[in-house]
């Protein structure tokens, strides 16, 4: 046998344990139920998956309204109208021309 621990909120534990304890099983049950599943099955149960995506959205979501104001941002003006590739030109220049 081997033990494992975890952390959880103590109110959250309790609430749990009572819920356990209505229905005849306690959290060892449990864990070794869940072990036993994810052994025999080779993946997660369903509610873990289910979670796992819920997750998975929330942080796509997440990205995708940083995009978007990000994207949706007023650039400023370039100083002299210049486009990007003479603006590295001019840098470019501009080094050489510290380096003699």
């Amino acid at each position: 046998m081997a033990m494992v621990t975890a952390r959880v909120d103590a109110d959250r534990k309790r609430e749990a344990e009572d819920v356990l304890k209505r229905n005849g099983r306690t959290y060892s049950d449990l864990i070794r139920d869940l072990t036993d599943y994810i052994a025999d099955t080779g993946e997660l149960p369903e509610f873990e998956r289910t979670m796992l995506e819920l997750l998975a959205r929330h942080e796509m979501k997440r990205k995708l309204q940083i995009l978007e104001y990000f994207a949706n941002r007023e650039l400023p003006e370039v100083e002299g109208g210049l486009s990007d590739e003479e603006l590295i030109e001019q840098e470019r220049a501009r080094r050489a021309g510290d380096m003699r």
